[in-house]
């Protein structure tokens, strides 16, 4: 599960205590071209504040507007908040700016009427706990929008090595992972390419993923609503949980439950 981020949490391979904000800043200063967010603000780490009065100062307002990432010491939670930038910057900027319009007609209108919309919920489902899903073979993507959990899982184990990889995205969904537990479900994006991307590093899958995935957040037309991911059973990857070597395993139906049917199509990601 923690694959695609190894190379950037071995920073803090060596420390005895929890990195400072002085130690993220540190990484950010060290890249060749600075993270920025949609309105060109660099990427900054500042401290969390108290609750702020304006809208402008609220936590995504404020990335969008001046780059700060606010971000509390000791904190598992936004270390993975950090980490997840630094793997996905494109996406991590396009999710931030799709979240303002949103935020601020809710605030303006409050009350009932000032509810989370579709939009906003979908946004947050996938940074907090999304994954992607992709595969060179459309047929396991095609077990997983019809729920065949023990098809792809048990009979088709062999293959999924070369031909189908999941990779986190969500900071969130990294943080339980320090503490699984039987019902962890990842929100996904199914993204179907060709087999090149298996023979791609894992800097140069991240790069191209992240272009992908911020085309479609900033289209705003494909991914409007929660119901736009695919809920996936994370720990029946094989591997990503100890006790997932036997078949009893996937016969869990409390976790690997059956679902909604056809209603997830796949996102072409070709090589272009």
């Amino acid at each position: 599960m923690y694959a695609p981020l190894r190379h950037l949490a071995a920073r803090f391979a060596g420390f005895d205590h929890w990195p400072q904000l002085a130690d993220y800043q540190a990484m950010l200063d060290e890249r060749a071209e600075p993270i920025r967010t949609l309105a060109g603000k660099a990427l900054t780490v500042v401290a969390q504040d108290d609750t702020p009065d304006r809208f402008e100062d609220h936590y995504a307002p404020r990335i969008y507007r001046s780059g700060e990432l606010q971000t509390r010491r000791h904190n598992w939670h936004d270390f993975f908040q950090f980490l997840s930038w630094l793997m996905f910057p494109a996406t991590k900027a396009a999710i931030n700016a799709a979240h303002l319009p949103q935020a601020r007609r809710r605030l303006e209108l409050r009350g009932e009427r000032g509810r989370r919309s579709p939009l906003e919920n979908m946004l947050s489902l996938f940074d907090e706990g999304g994954a992607v899903i992709v595969s060179a073979d459309a047929r396991l993507l095609q077990m997983i929008r019809e729920f065949r959990w023990h098809e792809l899982f048990w009979q088709c184990r062999d293959e999924l090595g070369g031909k189908l990889a999941c990779i986190s995205f969500g900071h969130a969904l990294y943080e339980k992972g320090l503490a699984p537990y039987l019902g962890m479900t990842a929100n996904t994006l199914l993204i179907e390419t060709d087999a090149s991307f298996f023979d791609r590093t894992n800097s140069e899958q991240l790069a191209w993923l992240d272009q992908k995935l911020a085309a479609l957040f900033c289209a705003g037309e494909v991914l409007t609503q929660p119901k736009d991911l695919h809920p996936f059973p994370i720990l029946g990857m094989p591997g990503w949980d100890k006790d997932n070597g036997c078949e009893r395993y996937y016969r869990n139906t409390h976790y690997f439950r059956p679902g909604r049917r056809g209603q997830i199509k796949s996102r072409k990601g070709g090589e272009g």
